[in-house]
């Protein structure tokens, strides 16, 4: 889906703004006072950029400490630099950098509480939003300078940047690019700004991109803008773009999703597996005791009907066959992650030929183990994977 990046010239209340694709080519492009008028364009990211001489940049010099100390000295370091108290802006930090500095966006609480209710009242949802000053992404040695008219922009990246009249911009333009070492200067100036005298200002050659206005600006420095300061942030942070966020990780959540899925429709084939396997094998018990005494009824249930049999039977040493069938549901029970899927009984090699399921072959050596603990010959057959699942051979013997 498309971006759109939009910039606000705060004076005269004017949005300015462009549509690219994911190519970054421009499709559609325009003006107006009011942010209703573009709330209908489907895009899945929505950037601006502000300027007006209300607005200030600081740089402050920090002590080594985090990013929570930082920001709670900041109000006190910032007093004896702005005329106004500190409680009546809204301010944003940078990381502190090598020289052991940060760089702080300050507005007006009462400008960006306007901004933000009008994104709000207009339902767009503003992604990202920066000064202008500090917007531009340059080497170290390059700086930018803005002309519309009597207002300009003096801009040295994310490092500091000043909006304000254009005569008081270019008196301290020659102190700034030394200031910060700029040995070139890229100017984008409004055809409709008087003719400069750049020798009076400047002694380098000066690049000079003529723009017919703040759209044309837009257009021709979008490629130099980047989101270096984002001042949306704490209360005045963006809600959260579902859409977008769908969007971005829709392939991962695919995946997941298929993940998932598999990973159900395993659980449900393996139930259903279960629980056929369990009826077969109740199927073939009744089959087998009905075979063996069939004066029992059918109609009384079969489990009373083996107590009643089983009641007086004594579980010694003359009776081995019972007494393994006994420890081998012992051993199973005890073990969670075993079940019993069929047992069957050689009479000619006097062994029981067990079928279980397990999770591991782990599990098949623990239950080995048991079995030869208490007495047994124990033979392992054959093995193989059913699903998440061991379905496992055990040969049986009384030592």
């Amino acid at each position: 889906m498309d971006k759109l990046t939009f910039l606000l010239n705060h004076q005269i209340k004017t949005y300015f703004w462009l549509i690219t694709n994911e190519s970054g080519l421009v499709v559609e492009r325009g003006q107006t006072k009011n942010l209703l008028d573009i709330s209908d364009k489907k895009v899945r990211l929505v950037e601006g950029f502000i300027f007006s001489p209300l607005f200030s940049n600081k740089r402050l010099e920090v002590p080594p400490a985090t990013k929570s100390q930082i920001l709670e000295s900041i109000p006190y370091l910032l007093e004896d630099n702005i005329l106004r108290s500190i409680e009546d802006y809204h301010f944003v930090s940078s990381n502190r950098n090598e020289q052991g500095e940060v760089s702080i966006s300050l507005v007006p609480k009462t400008i960006l509480d306007q901004e933000v209710n009008g994104f709000n009242e207009s339902a767009i949802n503003v992604n990202s939003l920066s000064l202008l000053d500090v917007s531009f992404e340059v080497d170290t040695s390059e700086g930018f300078l803005i002309i519309f008219n009597e207002l300009s922009i003096l801009s040295f990246g994310s490092e500091w940047g000043w909006c304000s009249e254009t005569e008081t911009v270019l008196s301290i333009l020659k102190k700034s690019l030394e200031d910060f070492n700029c040995s070139s200067l890229k100017v984008f100036q409004s055809t409709e700004t008087e003719e400069i005298n750049w020798d009076k200002y400047i002694q380098s050659d000066v690049i000079i991109d003529y723009v017919e206005g703040e759209l044309d600006f837009l257009e021709k420095a979008l490629p130099h803008l980047k989101q270096n300061l984002n001042i949306l942030q704490n209360q005045y942070a963006p809600r959260v773009d579902w859409m977008e966020n769908i969007y971005k990780w829709k392939y991962a959540l695919v995946a997941i999703s298929l993940v998932i899925g598999l990973y159900f429709i395993q659980t449900i084939l393996d139930t259903y597996q279960n629980n056929s396997s369990a009826s077969e094998l109740l199927r073939q018990s009744e089959s087998l005791y009905y075979s063996s005494f069939p004066e029992e009824s059918k109609e009384e249930d079969i489990s009373k009907q083996l107590k009643r049999k089983l009641r007086n039977v004594d579980f010694s040493e003359s009776e081995p066959f019972l007494i393994t069938v006994q420890n081998l549901t012992q051993v199973i029970f005890n073990n969670e992650r075993v079940s019993l899927f069929s047992i069957n009984y050689d009479l000619g090699r006097n062994q029981f030929i067990v079928e279980i399921q397990c999770s591991q072959f782990e599990d098949l050596e623990a239950v080995k183990s048991t079995f030869i603990q208490g007495g047994y010959s124990v033979d392992i057959g054959s093995s193989k994977r059913v699903g998440n699942s061991i379905l496992s051979e055990i040969l049986i013997k009384k030592s």
